[in-house]
């Protein structure tokens, strides 16, 4: 416990003792009332210490310890200008890569913050598979830290999670990119979209298919409840992107339904193939 937050203590006790008069009461009231709120808070983090959610080692709030967050491999530049895709090589500009000048897709921009490998890997997995819900914070800290051009600046009209399906939502009790969103949201002062973009069509996971399968397994699979957001800005949020096929059918029925560019924040993505590696 931080002994130095008892010292309102004392200027309380002076007031009692040594004030001419009776003292405030609404005054004495409320510093009393912030001590004991500071002092519980330590308490408890005295009797249940906080533990890194991949390690279990001791850290002062919930999350990842600086170890933990250290060996998470980040995504640096150059990069692809529109699907984030990582070059080979640590040497010139950003520019278009060869899948994005050959094929066409419906998103303007994309950024991913690290590797989905290693220890956040296993810190997305626990996120989204092991209820670790308190992982959202240090997740989305560390995906507003690493995705320039993306950020408030860029004139969103509001933040877009990539929805799960119902039957899919019941199972797992949450959508993790929503609890993303959410706080980036309060981090940008940015609005937050819960149901703005639905699924509609239920598939099956996508973890063993080709990137033509899961074109096909997405297509026609979201909706929008309205057209508000006309000739408007939006920014897509999810956990991983693999393939982009998911974002790319989102970025295309929020295109439909009349937003003029869609961006793209994941905390993370796969890699493709050697290649594409920092």
């Amino acid at each position: 416990m931080n002994l130095r937050r008892c010292g309102l203590i004392a200027p309380v006790f002076r007031l009692v003792t040594h004030h001419r008069g009776f003292p405030d009461p609404v005054h004495c009231i409320g510093m009393l009332r912030e001590f004991a709120a500071q002092l519980g808070t330590h308490l408890l983090d005295v009797l249940f210490p906080q533990a890194c959610m991949l390690c279990g080692e001791a850290v002062c709030g919930a999350g990842l310890c600086a170890g933990c967050y250290g060996r998470i491999e980040k995504i640096r530049g150059p990069v692809c200008i529109r699907c984030g895709a990582a070059f080979s090589s640590p040497y010139g500009g950003n520019h278009l890569c060869g899948d994005c000048i050959t094929r066409r897709v419906h998103y303007d921009c994309v950024r991913s913050a690290g590797v989905y490998a290693g220890e956040l890997r296993r810190a997305i997995q626990q996120f989204k598979f092991n209820r670790r819900s308190m992982l959202a914070e240090p997740l989305a800290e560390l995906a507003a830290g690493s995705c320039e051009p993306i950020g408030p600046h860029r004139g969103y009209a509001a933040l877009v999670p990539v929805p799960l399906h119902l039957h899919r939502l019941r199972h797992r009790g949450y959508n993790q990119s929503l609890l993303l969103a959410l706080y980036l949201g309060r981090q940008w002062d940015l609005p937050v979209e819960r149901d703005y973009l639905r699924r509609t069509i239920w598939s099956v996971s996508q973890t063993s298919l080709r990137r033509s399968q899961r074109r096909r397994a997405v297509r026609g699979a979201f909706t929008c409840s309205s057209s508000r957001y006309t000739g408007k800005r939006l920014l897509l949020i999810d956990d991983v992107f693999t393939s982009g096929a998911t974002v790319d059918e989102c970025a295309r029925t929020l295109k439909r339904y009349g937003a003029a560019a869609v961006d793209v924040l994941t905390v993370a993505r796969t890699l493709r193939d050697h290649s594409e590696c920092q």
